[in-house]
C-alpha cells in the first residue's frame, strides 16, 4: 500500500489497484506513459471497471475512461498495489495525441486529484442537467 509521503517510481505499463469509488472495487489504472515535463511529471492513465454513469452511451454506462493525464503526487495518493508490470498498452493513442498538441499551446492541464474525485467530476460533467443549472441552460422562453 502506498501514501502520499512514499515515493513510488510509476511507470509505462504498471497496472495498479487504487482507492475506487463505491461499486467499482474491481476497477484498475493502467499507466499509459510519463512525461517529465518542466514543471513535474505527467502520468498518462487509463482506467477499467468502471460504472461511471454517461447518458451519451448507449446503456448510460461507461466502463472505461481511456485518457486521463495526473499528477505524480494524484496519483501516488490514488494507488494501493502494484498488480502488474509490462501489461500490453492499447495501440490507440488518439486521446494522448490530443492532449500532447494542446500541451504543447499551453492550452492542457492537468488532474491534481485523486482518481476517485477525477470520476466524480466527469461524472458531474456528463450527467444531464436540470434547465437552469450549470450547463443546462436553454435559450427557449
Amino acid at each position: 500500500m502506498t501514501s502520499p509521503h512514499v515515493q513510488v517510481e510509476f511507470q509505462a505499463g504498471q497496472r495498479w489497484t487504487y482507492r475506487t469509488r463505491p461499486g467499482e472495487d474491481t476497477s484498475t489504472v493502467l499507466i499509459l506513459r510519463r512525461d517529465d515535463e518542466p514543471n513535474g511529471t505527467v502520468l498518462h492513465v487509463a482506467l477499467d471497471g468502471l460504472r461511471l454513469g454517461n447518458p451519451h452511451l448507449p446503456g448510460g454506462v461507461q466502463m472505461a475512461l481511456g485518457h486521463a493525464p495526473v499528477t505524480a503526487d494524484a496519483l501516488r495518493a490514488s494507488v494501493l498495489e502494484l498488480i502488474q508490470v509490462n501489461a500490453p498498452l492499447p495501440a490507440d493513442e488518439g486521446g494522448y495525441r490530443q492532449w500532447r498538441e494542446a500541451a504543447d499551446r499551453g492550452e492542457a492541464g492537468v488532474f491534481t486529484l485523486t482518481l476517485a474525485e477525477i470520476l466524480d467530476v466527469i461524472g458531474q460533467a456528463v450527467a444531464p442537467a436540470l434547465p437552469g443549472e450549470l450547463f443546462g441552460k436553454t435559450n427557449r422562453r
